[in-house]
């Protein structure tokens, strides 16, 4: 692997930490609430998440590449055809702008509880530096995902080893339920790819040939299940100090002292603005392949709406929402790793069958 494709590989890889790595990871109550509910089991679970994740972002960038696609409209239709896709198209529209609302709404919320500022206030000041963002577009979405997202890692690995070492809590034995892990696991995986999917399509002149999408999304599969892992792990050795709390990572961090405290609360803070910024810039590519709109008045309006629906406030978004589009995720997610699939083998084997299908689908 040359320098060049290794430098887009590992860009590839932190844009893809980076859209997972939000609000709900970081804080460390996706891992209450979708694993750590089962125990030990729990750590089954994000290892199943880990793996589906990293197939599923191979899966799609593989995808576009492959077929030459180069925008996540153009993804949905050579998918699931022009009709389905196109349904599934609108629906995915508006939960990556519920989740950009939900960036916003989680900063104000961090900045309200933790700092006693306004809420107003958190949400307009992560708007405007995702807005900051946008103005470059690809690049600017890249570059601060390349730069926060090693800062993301190292932080919340370095936070959850110290907390699983210097445990004063030790509850490994928590969680007696075991049969529903799994469902967890694959709704969790479901609802992060639909964001996730529309923004790797998104980037045909970063993932640039089958090794980058490869390599970039293995790798980045596997720094979310590590880091899921050491958390979770962290999280229940500490479990009767977290628990019911609503930021589970940051009361951890709070329990070693200021310092730590607010070093984890700059971490979340990151987390959720490249997460906003991500969200952004799918959303308004989602939005300029339908509307033809100018790309800054796009940028514009998609930060106003942003900060408006943010005031329904961070838990109403998350609980009204994020179950919903968990159970379309799954179905999404799986088709996209069985077209994957029988694309590749396709491309290695081609037959009459093969090309039967891929003129089936053009018609659809």
């Amino acid at each position: 692997m040359n320098k060049t494709r290794t430098i887009r590989t590992i860009k590839t890889a932190c844009v893809y930490t980076g859209i997972i790595f939000g609000a709900g990871f970081a804080s460390g109550q996706e891992h209450l609430t979708f694993f750590l509910r089962y125990g030990p089991w729990g750590i089954a679970g994000i290892v199943v998440a880990g793996a589906l994740l990293a197939l599923c972002g191979w899966g799609v960038m593989d995808i576009c590449v492959r077929q030459k696609i180069g925008g996540y409209r153009e993804f949905m239709a050579a998918v699931f055809g022009k009709r389905l896709g196109g349904a599934l198209d609108i629906v995915t529209g508006i939960f990556i702008f519920v989740i950009f609302s939900a960036m916003l709404a989680g900063t104000g919320a961090l900045g309200s509880e933790a700092l006693g500022l306004s809420f107003s206030f958190g949400v307009v000041v992560v708007a405007a530096l995702a807005f900051g963002v946008l103005l470059f577009d690809l690049r600017g979405m890249v570059e601060i995902n390349t730069l926060v997202s090693p800062i993301l890692v190292v932080g919340a690995l370095f936070l959850g080893l110290y907390a699983v070492f210097t445990s004063a809590y030790p509850t490994f034995s928590l969680g007696v339920a075991t049969t529903n892990w799994p469902t967890s696991a694959l709704i969790y995986a479901s609802y992060n790819m639909i964001t996730a999917v529309a923004v790797l399509a998104s980037m045909p002149k970063l993932v640039t040939d089958r090794s980058i999408a490869k390599w970039g999304g293995i790798i980045g599969g596997l720094f979310l299940g590590i880091i899921g892992v050491i958390l979770s792990v962290a999280l229940l050795a500490n479990f009767e100090l977290v628990q019911g709390m609503q930021l589970p990572m940051l009361a951890l961090a709070a329990n070693y002292g200021g310092a730590m405290e607010y070093f984890y609360m700059i971490l979340l803070f990151l987390a959720v603005f490249t997460t906003a910024a991500t969200a952004g810039f799918s959303l308004v590519h989602w939005l300029a392949a339908r509307t033809g709109l100018p790309g800054l008045r796009l940028k514009i309006i998609i930060t106003l709406g942003g900060i408006v629906a943010a005031h329904a406030g961070f838990s109403n978004i998350v609980t009204h929402a994020y179950a919903f589009f968990g159970f379309l995720g799954l179905f999404i997610m799986f088709a996209i790793i069985v077209y994957f699939i029988k694309g590749s083998t396709c491309s290695k084997t081609p037959n009459r069958a093969c090309q039967h299908a891929q003129a089936s689908r053009k018609t659809h």
